[in-house]
């Protein structure tokens, strides 16, 4: 695949994610996709497959909404794909909000997403969930 087939894969992620669309997303992944949030948020952590992103998304969804979602710049460069954004959550259980910038790190590979980190500002969300 080429950086733009990478690129426009990733971009399918982000627009399904955009209208809820978990079949869509998870359609862009690979089976065995390797998905990493770091910090103390209900959502964080690292796993492998369809089943731990679709718990990411489903703990995620419980636990916080988000206010602002904003995929700002891509940067494709062979199979790795990078995205900087913005958001602005909050916390369901205690009402408090983030704001955050991110960066989304993603492997391609035949056409899948096969690897995703997030780079993510932990103590600011860590915060709006303290009780």
């Amino acid at each position: 695949m080429n950086r733009q087939e990478n690129l426009d894969t990733v971009k399918r992620l982000y627009a399904a994610f955009g209208t809820g669309d978990v079949h869509g997303l998870l359609g862009t992944l690979d089976a065995s996709i390797d998905w990493v949030a770091p910090g103390s948020a209900p959502w964080s952590g690292e796993g492998r497959g369809h089943g731990h992103v679709q718990r990411f998304f489903e703990k995620f969804g419980t636990t916080a909404s988000l206010k602002t979602f904003e995929p700002r710049s891509f940067v494709a460069d062979g199979d790795t794909v990078v995205l900087m954004g913005y958001e602005e959550g909050t916390s369901r259980q205690t009402g408090r909000e983030w704001k955050a910038h991110f960066t989304h790190v993603f492997t391609v590979g035949g056409g899948k997403i096969t690897a995703h980190r997030e780079y993510i500002d932990t103590q600011a969300i860590a915060e709006a969930f303290r009780t």
